[in-house]
Formats: C-alpha cells, sequence, structure tokens
C-alpha cells in the first residue's frame, strides 16, 4: 500500500516537475545540436524532412505555450492535471520527432509511443478535458453575448442621437411658417 501511494505521487508529480521539464529542454537542445552536426554539409532538415521539422515547431510552441499556462499562479487549478500531462507529452513528441529525423530506422517505435502516451491521456483525463472545454466555451459564450450586448447599446445610443439631432434641426428651422409670414405681412400692413 505505501508503494503503491508513493508510485501514484511519482505519477503526479512528473508532468509538475521542474527537473522534466528541465530534462526535456536539455534534450531537445542536445537533439537539435546532434541535428545541426548531422546535417552540416549535407544540406537543410527543413528540405529533407519538411513535415517533420513543421510539427516539431508547433509542438515545441505548444509545449512552451502549456508549460507558460502551468506555470502562472491561478485560482483555477482544475485544468493543471491536465496541462502537465499535456506539456509532458508535447515535450517528448517534440523530442521523438527530432529522433526519428536522426535515427530513420526507430520512427515507428516513436509514433507508437507518442501515440500511446495520448492516448494514455486521454482515457485518464477524458471527463476533465470535456469539464475544461466546456468551461472553455461558456467563457467564450459569455464575452460573445457581453460584446453583442454593448454593440447593440452603442448602435441604440447612435440612433437616439440622431434621431434627437434631427428634431431639433426641424425644431429649429429657419425655414418661415405660413402662420409667421402672415404675422409679417400684418405687422407691415399695420405699420404703414
Amino acid at each position: 500500500m505505501e508503494g503503491n501511494n508513493f508510485h501514484s505521487q511519482g505519477r503526479q508529480q512528473l508532468g509538475s516537475s521542474t527537473k522534466v521539464h528541465t530534462a526535456l529542454g536539455f534534450l531537445i537542445l542536445a537533439l537539435l545540436t546532434l541535428l545541426q552536426v548531422k546535417y552540416q554539409n549535407s544540406g537543410n532538415p527543413f528540405q529533407t524532412h519538411g513535415a517533420i521539422m513543421a510539427s516539431f515547431i508547433v509542438l515545441v510552441i505548444g509545449y512552451a505555450l502549456m508549460l507558460a499556462g502551468i506555470s502562472r499562479p491561478t485560482l483555477n487549478t482544475s485544468y493543471l492535471h491536465i496541462g502537465r500531462r499535456m506539456c509532458v507529452i508535447l515535450g517528448t513528441s517534440a523530442s521523438g520527432l527530432l529522433v526519428e529525423i536522426l535515427l530513420p530506422p526507430w520512427r515507428i517505435l516513436i509514433l507508437a509511443i507518442s501515440a500511446l502516451m495520448f492516448a494514455q491521456l486521454l482515457c485518464v483525463a477524458h471527463q476533465q478535458i470535456l469539464q475544461f472545454f466546456g468551461q472553455i466555451f461558456q467563457s467564450i459564450n459569455q464575452s460573445i453575448s457581453e460584446a453583442v450586448k454593448t454593440l447593440c447599446g452603442w448602435i441604440q445610443n447612435g440612433f437616439q442621437s440622431l434621431q434627437q439631432a434631427a428634431s431639433k434641426a426641424f425644431n429649429c428651422s429657419s425655414m418661415p411658417t405660413a402662420n409667421s409670414i402672415e404675422s409679417q405681412v400684418e405687422n407691415v400692413a399695420t405699420s404703414g
């Protein structure tokens, strides 16, 4: 029982440990250096392995964004479990893509390991993932609703201002009316 508890604590800390992220960063830098050495005289990995390099860049950007997201202090910690696992998966997958270029015979094994890690994440945290996306969609819906209300208020205020300006223009018109012409004629006739 003690051993099981220790094992589950080790699993929980795997994604949150700075040691893991330091190791992943070092691994990615070492693999990039080896890639540079391999392609020093023979070309460009972006030309020979364009799709893999593009995928690598996407995964590294995702890893960096996820790491930044789980590193900042927040009151809502419900997504941290998923974020930590995704961070490890993105980092190891990015490393795996570089290994695929360096050691092509290992390509199938690396893809299988990455797929299994992602499947394990989905199996373990599917309810949390659905809840997380539900919260995201709810906040997006609320933001859009508030934006539409604000826009409608601006449009309504604009029409009211336009209506008021138009009514003032017609009420203060300098055009003579029939009554004012008659009174002017009477004034001229009586004074003269």
